[in-house]
């Protein structure tokens, strides 16, 4: 297949809204943000041609990235996006980032988040993917009760029951479609931007929506081009093969090497020897960012197990509001994020972090929790007795604390000091220093 000019719209969708209703849509940020961040919620529904694609012919999904798509077959679909941009015009940096929404649970997750994105983005949520309308196929776990726990049209026959889907092989088109439909060259006659003159569009989307990414930037980016930057979170270094439905653990893969769109990960600890064991290392147009100490999916303290471990509290999402900084700033004006040190990792077939003498992992990005710790935290649960994907935690006896801080003031000096230094690094923002060193003040010490 020959790529797709960016004046070549043939197959653009057709938008349709905003879409009325008496509640927020579904997903919406909470009003009260959105009035305070003086930013507009709508909701819209595109409706239109898809395609599939498929491996090319006598090709393999290799490790590389490197992926030969072709297009396999058209089938007409109807799903929504939600779209999140400044009220005033003039507040709007000209970035939209294009959110590939989760569904992991089997229903649709993520909306804007973080003092960042409401600094002046655009904040578009793509549903994407047939389990986020439908849930999972008939026989598997639908994910949850409530409404904030079931797929789309579940929650709101009425609002949602003219969806359809064709699968997600359509999806990678529906996405680039989405693209078209609220970026630079939209021209319909219906514009879900308000008239915001956008200049570039950052696809971003976490954990399984970031393995979906990968598959859309490794074979169908290449032919189309719409979007300029890419921003992933928690990703696990694979993704689907183009043809797969919706459960797939994928293929184990790279980010193509060979392009020179901009690609920052802002991982956490879990996903460390899942890159590893890829060879994912940094490039001209690619950054990695790994969190020591983070899991994939952080929880609030709570009590500790038979095992003595506890819940892991360490979030990367003060790391990815930076990191999107640093893509607005790659994509504007050429400043390109710097290198982080990687988290080491013992080599061979099944990498694992390395360790200090208290159990921390070894390198990578470091919180002050890890800078100066009191607890040993663990951003993969194996052997706690707790769920992998929300690591572990403990603390450190008292005696350890005493023996490696001599008084709370040499913490809190040691703590401060950690907070400069990644500060300093720029994988933390110059305005999270105050919050950071606040959070130090907060820890309790036997001391």
């Amino acid at each position: 297949m020959s790529p797709v000019e960016p004046d070549d719209r043939s197959r653009s969708a057709t938008v349709i809204g905003p879409v009325p209703g008496a509640l927020p849509p579904f997903g919406s940020p909470s009003p009260a943000l959105v009035a305070e961040r003086g930013y507009v919620v709508e909701e819209y529904q595109l409706e239109g041609e898809t395609v599939a694609y498929e491996t090319d012919e006598g090709t393999t999904l290799g490790v590389d990235g490197r992926w030969q798509v072709s297009v396999a077959g058209e089938a007409p679909y109807r799903t929504r996006i939600l779209v999140v941009r400044p009220a005033d015009p003039d507040r709007f940096n000209g970035t939209i980032v294009l959110n590939w929404q989760n569904v992991s649970a089997g229903f649709e997750s993520g909306s804007p988040a973080g003092d960042e994105l409401f600094s002046g983005y655009a904040w578009v949520g793509v549903s994407a993917q047939e389990v986020g309308l439908f849930g999972f196929p008939f026989g598997m776990d639908r994910g949850g009760g409530g409404p904030g726990g079931r797929p789309l049209v579940d929650a709101d026959p009425e609002r949602y029951g003219q969806l359809a889907h064709p699968g997600d092989p359509g999806a990678y088109e529906m996405f680039t479609q989405a693209a078209w439909a609220v970026g630079p060259g939209r021209n319909g006659p219906v514009d879900p931007m308000g008239g915001l003159v956008v200049e570039r569009i950052v696809a971003t989307g976490a954990s399984q929506s970031a393995m979906r990414l990968v598959c859309y930037f490794n074979a169908v980016h290449p032919l189309v081009r719409v979007v300029d930057g890419v921003l992933l979170s928690v990703w696990e270094g694979r993704a689907p093969r183009p043809e797969e439905g919706p459960v797939s653990m994928g293929v184990r893969t790279r980010v193509r090497d060979d392009l020179t769109t901009p690609v920052l990960v802002v991982n956490s600890e879990f996903e460390v020897p899942h890159l590893a064991s890829v060879g994912a290392v940094d490039g001209p147009a690619l950054r990695i960012w790994e969190v020591a100490g983070t899991p994939h999916a952080p929880q609030s303290p709570g009590r500790a197990n038979s095992r003595g471990w506890e819940p892991n509290p360490l979030g990367y999402g003060t790391v990815y509001q930076s990191a999107l900084r640093w893509m607005q700033g790659w994509l504007l004006d050429g400043r390109v994020p710097p290198h982080q040190p990687r988290v080491e990792v013992d080599p061979g077939p099944a990498p694992r972090v390395r360790r200090d003498e208290l159990g921390n992992a070894i390198g990578g990005i470091r919180l002050p929790e890890l800078a100066v710790p009191t607890r040993e935290y663990r951003g993969m649960a194996m052997g706690s007795g707790r769920p992998p994907l929300f690591g572990a935690s403990k603390p450190f006896d008292d005696d350890v604390v005493r023996a490696l801080y001599p008084s709370r003031a040499a913490y809190l000096q040691r703590w401060n000091d950690a907070v400069d230094a990644i500060v300093e690094s720029g994988a933390i923002r110059f305005e999270d220093t105050a919050r950071l060193k606040a959070r130090g003040e907060a820890v309790e010490l036997p001391l």
